[in-house]
């Protein structure tokens, strides 16, 4: 469910939202519409196309590993992501219905990190975080070392283009049994055409590839003999 969102005049000259291409700008304004009050979203790139740039041509997932690649969003579990710095973007009402979504791991909760509207002294200079003082946040927290210097960034993984011999790993093949995806092998014929069509890069090609059988790349219909593992007791891999 979409949610009204604020945005603060310091967004738009912030060294890190200035360097991201427009398009890419404004998907992170709707992944807060689509957060919830923790910053916790459905990771959905085929959703937020038909929602967000419904007459728009635009490469959503280039969109989605933009904002990924800047640490302004951070993909967890199956199909979810949250946004790290959500609280300092937004004032969290305290009416909005709690989170249905679990929590990343090691991720503070928003609404302990950062008060709300109600609790907020308006009279009381409010910390200044990167977003208010003209800089977004990344998301990814720099230690100091003993005399108070920042260490270097973290650099993320290189993305390359796909493997000639990248097929379906253990990791695939275990992750699809889990949660009921079958027809592999066609599912790797359309990754693998489009990939390499659009010319798509990714620093984890597993990772890609089970979102692309989440996401139905293949267009195959739905099978419905395949009972996911997690929802049968015992385990096994079983047809209907």
């Amino acid at each position: 469910m979409a949610r009204i969102r604020t945005i603060k005049p310091e967004f738009f000259t912030s060294e890190d939202i200035v360097q991201l291409s427009p398009h890419a700008r404004l998907l992170y304004i709707a992944c807060w519409c689509e957060a919830d009050k923790e910053g916790r979203l459905q990771w959905k790139p085929l959703t937020l196309k038909i929602r967000y740039f419904p007459v728009d041509d635009v490469d959503i997932r280039a969109l989605c590993e933009e904002l990924i690649d800047a640490g302004l969003v951070v993909p967890y579990g199956d199909g979810l992501a949250y946004i790290p710095k959500f609280g300092a973007h937004q004032h969290i009402n305290p009416r909005e219905s709690a989170s249905q979504l679990p929590a990343p791991a090691g991720a503070a909760r928003v609404t302990d990190a950062s008060p709300t509207r109600g609790e907020r002294d308006d009279d009381a200079p409010a910390p200044v975080t990167d977003a208010q003082g003209g800089r977004e946040g990344k998301g990814r927290e720099r230690k100091e070392d003993a005399s108070g210097r920042v260490g270097p960034r973290k650099r993320a993984p290189a993305k390359l283009t796909l493997p000639p011999d990248f097929g379906i790993s253990d990791r695939v093949r275990t992750w699809a049994a889990e949660k009921g995806h079958d027809r592999l092998e066609q599912h790797l014929e359309s990754f693998r055409a489009k990939a390499q069509a659009k010319g798509y890069t990714y620093a984890d090609w597993d990772a890609a590839f089970m979102e692309a059988i989440r996401e139905n790349w293949a267009k195959l219909p739905a099978s419905g003999n395949v009972v996911p593992l997690e929802h049968r007791p015992g385990g096994g891999r079983r047809a209907l």
